[in-house]
């Protein structure tokens, strides 16, 4: 193969394709694995004999690996090429999801799940420039940001998964699960998951010379679009269920909000990633989250019935998910494809700054019986500052390269 060849902008061929399917499945993994903890708190609360505010030990572990895992092992792809550092990161979740039925105790939970925030960080970054590498320019934001779709999938999956299987076979056997069907995906990937094209020209460049020099300006400005977009995402990952309590919503239907939320998640995120091909995808964020803004102040503000709530946190999810994954293929233009995975692991890495952030400061908003709306409006600052940021970002040309 001609690693120089250029992919003409109609063509997106059936490998492509595939390759983006089989990333969007890994994402949703990733989903499964990340959500199957939150699903089984309550449960795992009571069987350690501790608290909430103890166990957010074991939840900041998982963000703290994830960011790790961007920072310092994605790189890795850039040099020893992608598919074997996914092999390498997917074995690395899976064991780890294993070794979680077995954890003695909240400290040795919390090590655990360290490790499989470091698997999910690698494999994010990872995929997101393997499927990148086989995409032509036109279809580029399409092939980096379908994948991200897989992850509210994959975190719906595993609450109906869990919601069945949590009073009968326990929360052991809902981990020993998900990291099984994990481990699978390793003989799945080695037969199936190409190299990418343009890691047989591996140039090893330094992470100074990645996020520096002429990317300093976009760099920084990329950072801060991750920070905002993932505080105010994690902040209602970890509190929709409540806030809709809050809300007004019986226990019940505010679950079935939050399922709502993920769908629209996931819509919001395939409908960005095709809609960049015609619009800039800048301008694109910045409306999303700019609506997500709105939104936010609708939904802690107006006292509504179960109907137009529910199509609240529908969009939402479509506005909010949709505007801060558009930060992957944002990602994905700014850095070449020799150091993409690079850039965007760094980027990811620095982000999760903001997810360790949300739910602590959303936490302490309601904790001090702030309203609904303040709690909400407070949010909406990052998420404005996420949209100027994406806004102030400089491309060439708006040619990905």
């Amino acid at each position: 193969m001609d690693i120089k060849r250029v992919l003409p902008d109609e063509t997106y061929d059936a490998r492509g394709i595939a390759v983006m399917a089989l990333c969007f499945v890994l994402n949703m993994f990733d989903g499964v694995n990340i959500f199957t903890l939150t699903y089984v708190a309550p449960v795992l609360q009571q069987h350690f004999g501790t608290d909430a505010a103890h166990f957010s030990v074991v939840f900041s572990a998982g963000l703290v690996g994830m960011g790790l895992g961007g920072l310092f092992l994605a790189p890795l792809a850039d040099r020893l090429g992608r598919r074997p550092v996914i092999l390498l990161a997917l074995a690395l979740m899976a064991g780890a999801m294993i070794a979680s039925a077995h954890a003695p105790d909240i400290w040795s939970l919390a090590a655990i799940r360290l490790l499989v925030g470091l698997g999910i960080g690698t494999v994010l970054a990872s995929i997101t420039a393997l499927s990148a590498g086989f995409a032509p320019e036109r279809w580029r934001h399409v092939a980096t940001g379908v994948p991200q779709a897989g992850y509210p999938i994959g975190a719906t999956i595993a609450g109906f998964a869990t919601a069945w299987a949590l009073p009968g076979h326990g929360w052991a056997a809902v981990f020993t699960t998900a990291g099984y069907l994990t481990l699978l995906l390793v003989p799945v990937c080695w037969f199936l998951l190409p190299e990418a094209p343009e890691t047989a020209q591996r140039a090893h460049h330094s992470i100074a010379q990645t996020i520096g020099g002429g990317r300093r300006r976009n760099t920084l400005l990329l950072w801060v679009a991750t920070v905002g977009g993932f505080m105010a995402l994690y902040f209602i990952a970890s509190w929709i269920t409540k806030l809709a309590i809050a809300a007004g919503l019986p226990q019940g239907q505010a679950i079935i909000a939050s399922a709502i939320y993920s769908v629209g998640s996931c819509v919001g995120t395939i409908l960005i990633s095709f809609a960049a091909m015609r619009i800039d995808l800048r301008k694109l964020v910045f409306a999303n989250l700019a609506i997500a803004s709105a939104l936010f102040v609708v939904f802690g503000g107006v006292h509504m019935g179960l109907t137009p709530l529910l199509w609240v946190c529908f969009f939402i999810g479509v506005t909010l998910q949709g505007g801060v994954n558009g930060n992957y293929p944002l990602a994905a233009a700014i850095y070449p494809a020799e150091m993409r995975a690079t850039g965007l692991g760094w980027a990811m890495g620095i982000g999760r700054i903001g997810a360790l952030l949300g739910p602590l400061i959303g936490g302490w908003a309601m904790s001090a019986g702030l309203p609904l709306v303040i709690v909400f409006g407070i949010f909406c600052v990052p998420m404005l500052a996420t949209g100027c940021a994406a806004m102030a970002v400089r491309l060439n040309k708006g040619v990905l390269t």
